[in-house]
């Protein structure tokens, strides 16, 4: 009998062009040759800390479905200014690796705290930046925690939330999304000093009272945060952005865990944003608390999304300085 030779090809491959694949990220191509990559992104699926409505353990997947929706081209944001800035394509200037989740979401906190901060510790001496997608707030804490480890220094720490997240314990318990930010400071990971909040609309005055020790701590216009986040990056090695997605209005995202009247328009977000990467310190930076169950028009999803890409663009920034 005759055997006709077959070349050995993988069950995706013999349909190559006959498959509509996910092109996850906008469509930024991963690196070649094992190289590292100028951006990993990293799910970190837990929010068995949310005190009100759980459900961020999918934010992750969510923000992956909304980067390869048809519109999802990789042109940043365009943000009105005095005058059209024209900003390349992330597929042009950036190459990503999409690290995958971290198996936690059913874990205790003691216990996912361990696994997070372990997971970025063997990924912090990498040269690459990395991108984190919550989960819950409460995942700050360990993914400092890990990173600081793995690649010490100083490092500043710029906190979008409409909450201070600085409660001594909520419901009795210490590790939670409503208590990060002390953990973060009580334990040493950045100092009091390094650190910039906005808005904290929805904050208690006491816990921003003991958080700035007095200070002023609300940094209220574009301005005087731009000036605020360069001198932070004068005095640290690092610069760490997260972005509680609860700081923009309801209306803009309805689907977070936590929601507060007011807040920032996704355009103003991003200006701050830009106000960070243009120091050329950001290292680090994590978006969170998208909550997908609650999220019925899939109108946060996007919102992320867009989020997401200005960090990415960000980043692109960053090479060119």
């Amino acid at each position: 009998m005759t055997h006709i030779a077959r070349q050995i090809m993988t069950l995706r491959e013999k349909l190559n062009g006959f498959l509509r694949l996910p092109d996850r990220f906008f469509g930024i191509p991963e690196p070649e040759d094992h190289v590292d990559p100028d951006v990993g992104v990293l799910g970190v699926p837990y929010d068995l800390t949310s005190g009100y409505a759980p459900g961020c353990r999918f934010g992750p997947d969510a923000i992956r479905r909304a980067t390869t929706a048809v519109r999802s081209h990789s042109q940043p944001p365009v943000v009105r200014e005095s005058r059209y800035v024209r900003r390349p394509l992330l597929t042009e200037s950036l190459a990503l690796e999409d690290i995958g989740d971290l198996e936690v979401d059913l874990r205790l906190p003691e216990a996912a705290m361990y696994d997070i901060s372990d997971a970025v510790y063997r990924l912090a001496p990498h040269e690459s930046h990395l991108l984190f997608l919550g989960g819950d707030h409460f995942i700050t804490y360990p993914l400092l925690k890990g990173l600081t480890r793995g690649r010490p220094g100083v490092y500043g720490l710029v906190w979008f939330d409409a909450h201070a997240d600085f409660y001594a314990d909520y419901g009795g318990y210490k590790l939670s999304h409503a208590t990060s930010l002390r953990r973060i400071v009580t334990d040493g990971i950045v100092s009091r000093n390094n650190i910039i909040a906005h808005d904290l609309r929805a904050a208690l005055h006491d816990q921003v009272e003991e958080l700035f020790e007095e200070k002023e701590p609300v940094v209220r216009d574009l301005d005087s945060f731009r000036e605020s986040v360069q001198e932070l990056a004068q005095r640290v090695d690092y610069i760490y952005v997260t972005v509680d997605l609860d700081v923009l209005r309801p209306e803009v995202v309805p689907g977070v865990s936590h929601p507060e009247s007011g807040g920032l328009t996704p355009e103003e977000l991003f200006k701050f944003l830009r106000a960070c990467f243009e120091t050329g310190s950001v290292r680090y930076a994590d978006v969170v608390e998208l909550n997908p169950l609650i999220d019925h028009s899939g109108l946060a999803a996007i919102t992320a999304r867009d989020v997401v890409k200005e960090i990415l663009a960000g980043f692109a920034l960053q090479k060119t300085l």
